[in-house]
C-alpha cells in the first residue's frame, strides 16, 4: 500500500488469464471500478509494410490490440454503472506514416474498438472514449528520435508535447464533467493535424 492510498499490481496485457486475474483482485481489494484508463502499447520497428518482421508484428499485435481487447472485454464487468473508460489510442491510427503500418492499424483498432464499447456499454452508463495523443516526450520516444526535432515544425504550437499536457484530458474523461461524453477520440497533438504554417510548407517545398 502506497502513502497515497494506491495500490499496484503488475499486469501483461497482453495475457488474458493475468488481465482477468487483476481486474478480479482489483475489485476484491477496493471495490467496483469507477475508471479503466489503458495506456499500454509498443511501436513497430518502423519498416515497411513490404519489409515488416512478421515476429514483431505479432508482438505489436498482442499489446496494441488484444491488450485493448481484453481490458474492453473483461473490465466492464468488474465496473459501476455510470463509469469511464479510457483508450490510449494515437494520431498515428488517424493519420498514416511511412513505416508505422503496424502500429497505425492497432491504434486505428483502438479507435474502433473503443468506439464499439461506447455503444454497447452506453446503456450502463459507462462512457467509453479514447486519447489520440501525437508525439510525446517519453521513454517510447528517446532524444535522438526525429520526431523530437519534426514536432516543433509539425505543430501549430511548435513543441513536443509533455506528459503533463495529457494529464487534464484523462482527468475531464474519467470525472462527471464529461458524463454525457462517450465514443470520441480527443486527438492532443499541439494542432499537428490542424494545418502546417506557410513557412513549414515553404520547406517542405525545397
Amino acid at each position: 500500500m502506497l502513502d497515497a492510498g494506491a495500490i499496484f499490481r503488475a499486469t501483461d496485457v497482453t495475457d488474458r488469464d493475468n488481465v482477468v486475474s487483476a481486474f478480479k483482485y482489483a475489485e476484491e481489494t477496493i471495490g467496483k471500478l469507477d475508471v479503466i484508463v489503458h495506456n499500454a502499447g509498443m511501436p513497430g520497428k518502423g519498416h515497411h509494410l513490404t519489409d515488416s518482421d512478421e515476429e514483431m508484428l505479432d508482438a505489436v499485435v498482442a499489446l496494441n490490440f488484444y491488450g485493448t481487447y481484453y481490458i474492453l472485454k473483461y473490465g466492464p464487468r468488474h465496473m459501476r454503472d455510470g463509469g469511464s473508460i479510457i483508450t490510449t489510442a494515437s494520431v498515428a491510427g488517424l493519420q498514416q506514416n511511412e513505416g508505422f503500418f503496424d502500429y497505425s492499424a492497432t491504434k486505428a483498432a483502438t479507435i474502433s474498438m473503443t468506439k464499439t464499447a461506447a455503444v454497447e456499454l452506453g446503456l450502463r452508463g459507462i462512457r467509453c472514449n479514447a486519447v489520440a495523443p501525437g508525439p510525446v516526450k517519453t521513454p517510447m520516444l528517446p532524444p535522438g528520435h526525429i520526431l523530437n526535432t519534426l514536432a516543433k515544425h509539425l505543430s501549430a504550437l511548435g513543441r513536443i508535447a509533455e506528459v503533463d499536457d495529457l494529464v487534464g484530458v484523462y482527468h475531464f474523461l474519467a470525472s462527471d464533467q464529461s458524463r454525457y461524453i462517450t465514443g470520441h477520440t480527443f486527438v492532443v497533438d499541439g494542432g499537428r493535424l490542424t494545418g502546417f504554417r506557410n513557412k513549414v510548407l515553404a520547406r517542405l517545398a525545397d
